[in-house]
């Protein structure tokens, strides 16, 4: 009994069920990220954050927990996953005691974190860096797809345009004819501001839908949101038929009115 008492208190099992979450192995969190099961949060700070971290992670600093409690799920009971830098970081844990402190009851600590994701060249995103390799303005690779009748550069992952191609088109107003613009965010932020020409098609995280009748019948559709991680949820709710049509925008987007900046995140 007192080996057993010491095994448990050595692998942490005794420990994070106290603390109200349980922890998770690689295997686990590959499901959770395929199955679009689990909100995925970064707990280390923002500049490890931008320079690499799982793909449509959220980034929750514990210093600004308080100050980023409004973009947590309201559902309590839903499924977030808490990662940072492998088991000697323990921001993870810290992190997902004050969730469970705040309500929480669905908690899970991926503690070998993001350098063992990156080991497995698991799907991850950064913020953009300035190209050391030539100068001059971006050319996109290879030959322009057909999209819904438009012609547009994509990206090499399936359902994502382009952006560094696209967005100097957006920021100078010149964006490809027919391509129709979708801000899946939620309308108070949309009514805040949105990017020229874009019509306001939020997506419901809670049924994992979008209101198909309110998107454009014709021609490609763009989707975009904050931080690219909603539009690619939202991208795969839609039916098999209308994704082909449909892109999504990798990107950070800020807007004021009409007035908006841009950054790709590939």
């Amino acid at each position: 009994m007192r080996s057993l008492w010491l095994v448990m208190i050595l692998s942490g099992l005794l420990w994070s069920e106290e603390a109200g979450y349980r922890l998770v192995g690689l295997e686990e969190v590959k499901k959770a990220y395929d199955a679009h099961s689990a909100l995925f949060i970064d707990a280390r700070s923002f500049e490890k954050y931008r320079r690499g971290t799982i793909m449509r992670a959220l980034n929750v600093p514990l210093k600004r927990f308080k100050r980023m409690k409004k973009w947590l799920p309201v559902r309590k009971d839903a499924a977030i996953l808490v990662f940072c830098n492998g088991i000697e970081c323990g921001k993870s844990e810290k992190l997902a005691r004050r969730l469970h402190r705040a309500g929480y009851t669905n908690l899970m600590v991926y503690r070998n974190g993001y350098p063992e994701w990156r080991r497995h060249r698991l799907p991850i995103m950064s913020a953009p860096r300035k190209c050391r390799c030539d100068r001059g303005p971006y050319r996109p690779a290879g030959e322009p797809a057909k999209v819904g009748g438009v012609s547009l550069y994509l990206a090499q992952e399936p359902g994502r345009i382009d952006a560094r191609w696209l967005i100097p088109l957006l920021r100078g107003g010149t964006a490809p004819a027919g391509l129709r613009l979708v801000d899946v965010r939620p309308r108070e932020q949309y009514e805040r501001g949105h990017l020229p020409g874009a019509i306001s098609v939020p997506y419901d995280p809670e049924t994992r839908s979008l209101p198909l009748e309110k998107l454009p019948e014709k021609g490609p559709i763009l989707l975009y949101c904050n931080h690219g991680s909603i539009s690619a949820e939202a991208y795969e709710s839609l039916p098999e038929g209308l994704r082909s049509r449909v892109l999504v925008l990798d990107a950070d987007v800020s807007c004021t009115g009409e007035r908006c900046t841009l950054e790709s995140n590939e």
